[in-house]
């Protein structure tokens, strides 16, 4: 029982990424055969950010916090993100250009959390910026616009004004880490 308790977290994390295709196949059904599946995509996508935010607390509160964990939630949380904005970019909801940024946003963190844990000799392979986390978590919300549509007047409207605030953190973000990177690495 014991060992059970330590893999909880993971496993919220892999049943985040299982609950992935139920999620964007919910969206494809709905635009496609316009059937009103809203009950099932309201508990995939509320379960996917339960789990989310689960998986880091109970990972703490048991602890059980490894390093293969915060990789597993990170795999978990960008391919919930890019395959769900994905499909809003194939139903011509959101611009493609937006899931460019978010992928360039993910290769930026994959490539400074190595530059700082190659520096530091540390088991630790990631390293979190605080305008880069409120904006991956403000784009992993961004698809429950579309699934509170119907009492959000223009949806569209406001998921694209999101993607317009959401690049600029990821922007501001971006020149963070990349400064902070440098100025690390020199020292």
């Amino acid at each position: 029982m014991k060992t059970l308790k330590r893999h909880i977290p993971n496993i919220l994390s892999l049943s985040r990424m299982l609950l992935i295709l139920p999620f964007i196949l919910t969206i494809h059904d709905i635009f496609i055969y316009e059937c009103a599946n809203n009950l099932v995509l309201l508990l995939v996508f509320v379960f996917i950010i339960i789990s989310d935010v689960a998986d880091g607390y109970l990972a703490r509160k048991l602890n059980c916090a490894s390093d293969r964990g915060a990789k597993l939630d990170i795999v978990s949380d960008a391919l919930y993100t890019i395959l769900s904005l994905s499909a809003f970019v194939y139903f011509e909801i959101i611009p493609i250009w937006f899931v460019c940024v978010m992928l360039l946003k993910l290769m930026e963190f994959a490539v400074t959390s190595k530059l700082v844990k190659n520096k530091q000799n540390f088991e630790n392979t990631v390293f979190f910026d605080k305008i880069g986390k409120i904006s991956i978590c403000v784009a992993m919300l961004l698809p429950g616009i579309f699934v509170f549509r119907c009492i959000i007047i223009d949806y569209k409207t406001v998921m694209n004004i999101s993607v317009y605030i959401i690049t600029v953190m990821l922007t501001l973000s971006f020149v963070s880490r990349i400064m902070s990177t440098i100025k690390y690495m020199k020292k």
